[in-house]
């Protein structure tokens, strides 16, 4: 198993040991201003909040998901890890 795949099992137990699926998730990314249609595009709602950055380059946003397992979480997170500058929290 390889260190990424450590991380991911160690996330997806920690998901199972704190939500009862299936739960409401809230996602939190902060994305650059260039890359503010990616991330909304990679949604099917619309963000809960968004909140632009004093300097006016990065917005963050909160998304509340209904997410059936934790597999479907860490699907969520892996299909924004291409959007360039994008910070998950």
């Amino acid at each position: 198993m390889q260190t990424d795949d450590k991380s991911t099992e160690s996330f997806r137990s920690s998901l199972d040991a704190n939500y009862q699926w299936p739960a409401v998730f809230t996602f939190k990314f902060i994305v650059p201003k260039d890359q503010i249609t990616q991330i909304l595009e990679s949604f099917s709602v619309n963000p809960v909040k968004a909140q632009q950055s004093s300097s006016g380059r990065f917005t963050s946003y909160t998304f509340e998901m209904e997410m059936n397992s934790s597999l479907q979480v860490v699907e969520t997170y892996a299909s924004v890890t291409n959007i360039p500058g994008l910070i998950s929290l």
